[in-house]
């Protein structure tokens, strides 16, 4: 996990995760792979700060009344993760490269987070 802390309520991050969540039925809305792709990049690279996030909160003493409610919400940001990285074929190097202040814990949990693509084809 990361190092960075969180700063964040419960209310707060349950909103950041329905908000997060919604995303995903914008971008199946769209036909335009291009817009898709961007779109499903930018979301699993906000899942990742949130599911570090919930994953603070799971273990923090003073959540602990709320611990289920919060590993229920992290299990279905991860498997929101996996499905997009999976259906619009994410790179997490894109990801990585970008996570230059070493705030995001480590993607190598998700499914395709242990391999990366070695070429992408163009769009024309």
């Amino acid at each position: 996990m990361s190092s960075h802390t969180y700063e964040t309520t419960l209310f707060g991050v349950m909103g950041w995760a329905k908000a997060e969540l919604e995303h995903v039925g914008r971008i199946v809305a769209m036909k335009d792979k291009g817009l898709q792709y961007s779109y499903a990049l930018s979301t699993v690279n906000g899942m990742a700060h949130l599911r570090d996030a919930l994953f603070q909160m799971v273990n923090d003493p003073a959540y602990a009344d709320r611990r289920t409610d919060l590993r229920i919400t992290h299990d279905q940001v991860v498997r929101t993760m996996d499905h997009l990285i999976s259906d619009f074929d994410i790179n997490l190097n894109t990801i990585r490269t970008f996570n230059t202040p070493r705030v995001l814990g480590s993607l190598n949990y998700l499914k395709k987070g242990r391999k990366s693509r070695k070429t992408r084809k163009s769009r024309s």
